[in-house]
């Protein structure tokens, strides 16, 4: 048989629509060559003869910025042609979830920014979510560079996308990202073997072994596959309330047999449903809804929604019979758009089949929007406290009707918890190999790092961790300088919906913001963006985009391109003195200011000298909490309610989410949280 020999072709990342890296060497390489292969770019011309395996590649410099331009290879016969390519800066964003999440996760929370024009200076290259144990991948699949305008925002990083804008408006120049990020992701994921391996990490290692034996993936795929499709049939069997159409019922007509015990009874949403205990099942719950005339109208006259905050975990939504929409899992909001004439004057209904996996309270997440309104309103879909805060307005004309307060709700069913979940891609260097290893070829200026999450249990392996990844990125990332500039965004605040008092027991996400803190002072030309004030303490994916992307701007323009940034306030020292306590801020050539707190979500509406969230630990362990007063633009000073000699350690902001944060710059970074040993 004739062997066909494969046409030459280019690896990595690279596409119509690219930016490459300005003023410094790039390189392209790719295989299948029979004859030398040729590059033109910009005018200039460049070759490269391919080895005995038909690999070849090219270096060369793009030159200054500019574009759109034509970058053309040819080899004997065949041409490969990349259109519409600029020249500018390339930064990488990488990390879990809040570096991956979509802008269309947010298009009600800036809805501005999907009203702009084209951009063609923003542009961005989303590597396809994939995992691998058998070493380094050279390409990814079909790789698409999109620039920035309304349909293809949706699909950007949220994070990566105000990153860019800031970088872009700045620098004057296009600004490309190359978006390497994934939920759930541990730091590991994103690390080599070796690496893991000079850390001394042999489980990490073992755990790369198993899965790279031939057909692990595949056994354990199928397992879980099948646990899951079991787990899901029997529920639906078991579900009383499917087999009674009960979204089609004003009440739960609850007929006979198995039915007759069903638990049945009211709640107020939001809050936690603890009915069932540690069992998974199904519950259903019911609310009516009594519209006027004129209400009924105007919601079908226009678009009409319903939002019910965030459920933990699965839900399906109905109105008067009619599927509304569902959400499989807890982290996305329920924003669903109720189709057209399915409200009606007077009594309408709305149910809720709320699925529970596991042992945690099925729950209606506090502080999140729960109402049906029409499109001329505008619901604020995030809680808001110290930034971001929109202007207020009235609604004129519009319905906006809250379904907060009292449901019927009827336990359907009850069941053993779901089988766990395995995802791949969070296992040691399953992303390193298929979604990381693509990109090394590609010359960029520096890296965005969001990331951390899922290591906050384990949040004493973190300051290692992070950076022997930096060093390995660094060796890998060949076209970027030789100390790539590394920014490092610290984890907000976040208290997964629990209260205060419950959510102060709780510090993995505090100590894991120090190991951030630490292995940026411990590595040089990185910088750490503060973010203590941009979460959601009920939500692990915050919206607040805007702030981090540009905060992490910022720093990247300071550290990078070298302007005139100030970074957070970082306290430098601390001194004694009869039980009062001074500490020293540095500024980086700002000012501190405190901003007073009216309540617990009022705006800065006045500077003050009060600082809140100090707490001392005694030497017995218990916890004091104290106030600080700014005494200058650099200094704090903190009374201790006990004798110094009994106190071992001073924190600030020490909580997963410090409920008051009224520390800032001048720019209104706020201040980065610290523990001090006295």
């Amino acid at each position: 048989m004739r062997k066909v020999e494969k046409k030459f072709f280019v690896e990595g990342i690279f596409a119509s629509g690219m930016v490459l890296q300005r003023n410094t060497e790039n390189c392209i390489c790719g295989g299948g060559a029979d004859n030398k292969v040729q590059l033109e770019f910009r005018g200039k011309k460049y070759e490269a003869a391919p080895d005995k395996n038909g690999n070849w590649s090219i270096e060369y410099n793009p030159g200054k910025a500019g574009g759109p331009f034509e970058l053309s290879l040819t080899c004997g016969k065949d041409s490969i042609i990349f259109s519409d390519v600029y020249v500018g800066e390339v930064w990488l964003s990488s990390g879990q979830s809040n570096a991956q999440l979509p802008m269309v996760r947010m298009k009600y929370s800036y809805p501005e920014e999907f009203e702009l024009p084209e951009n063609p200076y923003l542009r961005m290259i989303t590597i396809p979510i994939d995992f691998s144990f058998d070493g380094e991948k050279t390409s990814v699949q079909k790789p698409e560079w999109k620039c920035a305008n309304p349909a293809n925002l949706l699909e950007m990083s949220g994070t990566a996308y105000f990153f860019a804008k800031k970088l872009q408006k700045e620098l004057r120049v296009p600004v490309g990202i190359i978006n390497a990020s994934q939920g759930g992701s541990p730091v590991f994921a994103w690390m080599n073997g070796d690496s893991l391996k000079e850390l001394g990490r042999d489980d990490y290692i073992a755990r790369i072994e198993k899965w790279n034996t031939k057909g692990a993936v595949k056994a354990k795929q199928e397992e879980v596959i099948a646990a899951h499709k079991k787990w899901d049939t029997e529920l639906v069997k078991s579900d009383v309330g499917l087999a009674q159409n009960w979204q089609e019922t004003e009440d739960f007509v609850i007929a006979g047999g198995k039915a007759s015990g069903i638990k049945k009874g009211k709640f107020n949403i939001p809050g936690d449903f603890t009915e069932l205990g540690k069992e998974a099942g199904i519950v259903w719950f019911k609310k009516e809804l009594v519209l006027t005339k004129q209400q009924a109208e105007h919601l079908n006259s226009q678009k009409a929604f319903i939002w019910c905050g965030t459920i933990q975990d699965a839900d399906k939504i109905w109105i008067n019979g009619t599927f509304c929409g569902e959400t499989a899992y807890v982290y996305p909001p329920r924003r669903y758009e109720i189709p057209h004439d399915t409200l009606h004057e007077g009594k309408n209904i709305i149910t809720l089949r709320i699925q529970k996996n596991g042992p945690i309270p099925i729950r209606f997440f506090k502080e999140k929007p729960y109402y049906i309104f029409s499109g001329d309103v505008k619901i604020h879909p995030v809680a808001f406290r110290n930034v971001e805060r929109p202007e207020e307005h009235g609604d004129v004309g519009g319905v906006k009707i809250k379904l907060e307060g009292e449901w019927n709700y009827a336990v359907s069913c009850s069941a053993e918890p779901r089988p766990g979940e395995i995802f791949f891609e969070w296992e040691p260097s399953a992303l390193y190999n298929s979604m990381l290893a693509p990109c090394f070829s590609y010359a960029i200026a520096g890296a965005l790092w969001y990331q951390g999450e899922s290591n906050a249990m384990e949040y004493y392996d973190y300051k290692a961790l992070l950076m022997k990844m930096i060093e390995l990125w660094r060796k890998k990332f060949v076209y970027a300088p030789e100390k790539m500039p590394v920014v490092v965004m610290q984890l907000p605040n976040w208290a997964e919906g629990f209260d205060r008092e419950i959510s102060d027991n709780f510090i993995d996400w505090a100590e894991l913001r120090y190991a951030q803190l630490k292995a940026v002072e411990e590595t040089e030309n990185t910088t750490l963006v503060s973010m203590i004030d941009a979460g959601e303490w009920n939500d692990l994916h915050p919206e607040k985009k805007k702030t981090g992307g540009t905060r992490a701007a910022q720093e990247a323009l300071r550290l990078a391109y070298g302007k005139a940034y100030a970074a957070a306030p970082k306290v430098e020292y601390c001194e004694s003195k009869d039980a009062v306590f001074t500490l020293r801020f540095n500024c980086h050539g700002s000012a501190l200011k405190a901003f007073a707190v009216e309540n617990e979500s009022a705006d800065f509406v006045r500077a003050c000298d009060t600082v809140y969230g100090f707490e001392f630990i005694t030497k017995d362990d218990k916890k004091l909490k104290a106030e600080g007063k700014l005494v200058s633009s650099t200094s704090v000073e903190i009374r201790s309610p006990v004798e110094a000699a009994s106190l071992k350690e001073l924190r600030f902001l020490w909580k997963n989410n410090p409920w008051i944060v009224n520390l800032y710059s001048e720019e209104q970074i706020p201040a980065l949280p610290f523990k001090i040993l006295l």
